[in-house]
């Protein structure tokens, strides 16, 4: 849980009315939230949650989640709280959804439906075994749809709250980059490290392809002539060179249209602050600020050298829609999360003792 989050429900718990209530034998609900009788297989399926956030708060030796302190409470108490809380949160979800005259346009009904059937094969005799019926997992699958809805009546197009596409943009260029890279080994054809000499030559073909790339010349197909070129090396090496050549009639046409008539292009590998892809130095280069759109560099590493060249992040033109509902709960997500702590201020909320009995956590983290 978030810090602002955390803030937020001290300040919604001040205002709770909460009550336990003993219900002879049935078990069959798990807490009564503002009139809204919730099934015990919701709570259970968030006191599973809270089981598996737990865990985080384990220190070295320890082993068993019902038995330490979290955030200076029992860790039992701390894992019923979570679950009311998050209980809480589910009707107020579904209070507001119904409250905005929400409804849904893309049958997401139908695709929460098919998400629990995918993974009730998983983990259907699991949640069975504990309580949670395969209507409580759609129950909260829909609800999460429809919390979703909410953020976007907000925060997308046309909300309140809407979110700019400047703003978007601005958070993607500021943690990504887009480049295009060729990645040449510093080994011979049988593995092994390139003295000085070979060294030296591979500088003046890396450089070569980056003048050749600047005069316009594709680089994906200078990509692939330095792959062949490597992919022949490794073939002389072992003595399999021009094992897998054929030859091509003279009067073979390439067909129009084809793959060898039509030029490759690429749209090159998006990279992030701190990624390992194509490797750290590679991504400590692009965002050092020494390379802009455009620009090419050689980054040098111990056993590979890369060719980079930065590209413009919105090159491929379906990059920015692909990016626009992460980008955008990235940056209010936490906003949103208080949000709707602040809807479950004031809630009456009787929580079913006799069900809290028979469904024991320790069923939770039975192995």
């Amino acid at each position: 849980m978030s810090l602002m989050k955390k803030v937020s429900a001290a300040a919604a718990a001040a205002a709770m009315t909460l009550s336990l209530a003993s219900c002879g034998s049935d078990t069959t609900w798990g807490a009564d939230i503002d009139g809204m009788r919730l099934r015990a297989g919701i709570l259970i399926y968030f006191q599973s949650n809270a089981v598996s956030e737990a865990g985080q708060y384990l220190s070295e030796g320890e082993t068993d989640v019902l038995d330490i302190t979290i955030e200076d409470t029992p860790s039992k108490e701390w894992i019923n709280d979570e679950a009311v809380e998050d209980m809480r949160e589910y009707v107020a979800v579904e209070k507001k959804f119904t409250e905005l005259g929400l409804s849904f346009e893309n049958n997401e009904e139908k695709a929460a439906s098919n998400t629990v059937d995918q993974w009730w094969e998983y983990v259907g005799e699991y949640f069975e075994s504990v309580g949670v019926s395969k209507q409580s997992y759609y129950d909260v699958v829909l609800n999460s749809q429809k919390r979703a809805a909410i953020f976007d009546y907000y925060y997308a197009d046309g909300g309140e709250k809407a979110v700019s596409d400047e703003d978007i943009k601005n958070h993607l260029l500021e943690n990504n980059a887009r480049i295009k890279f060729i990645k040449m080994e510093l080994k011979d054809g049988e593995g092994n490290l390139l003295k000085s000499d070979g060294k030296a030559e591979l500088k003046k073909m890396a450089e070569d392809y980056i003048e050749r790339a600047k005069g316009g010349e594709s680089f994906e197909a200078i990509e692939d002539e330095y792959n062949k070129y490597y992919e022949n090396l490794i073939a002389e090496a072992s003595g399999t060179a021009g094992d897998e050549e054929t030859d091509v009639p003279e009067d073979t046409e390439v067909p129009e249209g084809s793959s060898e008539e039509t030029e490759r292009i690429s749209y090159g590998t998006i990279v992030s602050k701190g990624s390992v892809i194509p490797s750290e130095k590679v991504a400590n280069t692009v965002f050092d600020g020494s390379l802009n759109v455009g620009d090419y560099t050689i980054v040098e590493e111990d056993e590979v050298w890369y060719i980079v060249h930065r590209i413009d992040l919105f090159d491929d033109p379906a990059y920015l829609d692909s990016q626009r509902d992460s980008v955008r709960r990235e940056l209010k997500g936490e906003e949103f999360d208080a949000t709707v702590l602040g809807w479950i201020e004031g809630q009456n909320i009787t929580v079913n003792e006799a069900a809290l009995k028979r469904y024991k956590l320790e069923k939770l983290t039975e192995e």
